[in-house]
């Protein structure tokens, strides 16, 4: 066989590879791309979810707050676990923001970045909401309670909020992806929709290996 015959032969049997790994990559491409529209549209739904029952309870909270301005302790503890709440909506509302700018055919790695803020942003919603449990331990407090409560009674319960308060801190600055290693710490970013997330991200990570 001529050397002719021969690099015609690597070449029509290249250009059929080549003709084969973009067909793979398109096929993998859209599979992987079905399934990452998947994982977000799941989370855009909880995202949704999270409005509309943040907006809800925060209209439950104000009207407790407007109709009981006589008492200033209930007031001050509702108030503040509103705020919160009106902080956790506005990070959702952003989120749903940022997701609708999302588009996977134009650039993985920008969409990465996308979800890698909405991911570390909704870590820090999860966190800066546990620091709202000590409020749970005095809306109930009352100016006749604050006067009369005994010696005994102020004890018990000013322990049971300093606890709430030292483990809300603690929580606070534990709940990082730093510490993603414990289960604990991994479980609770899951809990607040992180895990659609990083396995969306996961899907766009094979894209792009599989890419290069």
């Amino acid at each position: 066989m001529e050397e002719a015959t021969i690099k015609q032969l690597w070449h029509d049997y290249d250009l059929k590879l080549e003709k084969n790994l973009q067909l793979n990559y398109k096929i993998i491409r859209e599979i992987q791309t079905q399934k990452v529209e998947d994982r977000i549209s799941s989370f855009r739904r909880n995202q949704v979810f999270g409005v509309i029952g943040g907006i809800a309870w925060i209209l439950i909270l104000v009207f407790l707050v407007v109709n009981t301005l006589h008492n200033i302790y209930f007031v001050i503890s509702v108030g503040l676990i509103a705020l919160f709440n009106i902080f956790a909506v506005a990070a959702y509302i952003r989120h749903l923001a940022i997701l609708d700018q999302v588009n996977i055919t134009d650039s993985v790695t920008a969409a990465q970045k996308k979800l890698a803020t909405i991911q570390t942003s909704l870590n820090n919603v999860g966190r800066i909401l546990v620091l709202q449990a000590p409020l749970y331990c005095t809306f109930w407090y009352n100016q006749a309670l604050v006067d009369h409560g005994g010696t005994t009674f102020w004890l018990i319960n000013l322990s049971i909020v300093a606890f709430f308060v030292v483990s809300s801190v603690y929580l606070f600055k534990t709940l990082t992806y730093k510490n993603i290693h414990r289960k604990w710490v991994r479980k609770f970013i899951e809990s607040f929709g992180g895990k659609k997330l990083s396995t969306a991200m996961e899907f766009l990570n094979d894209i792009e290996e599989y890419q290069k």
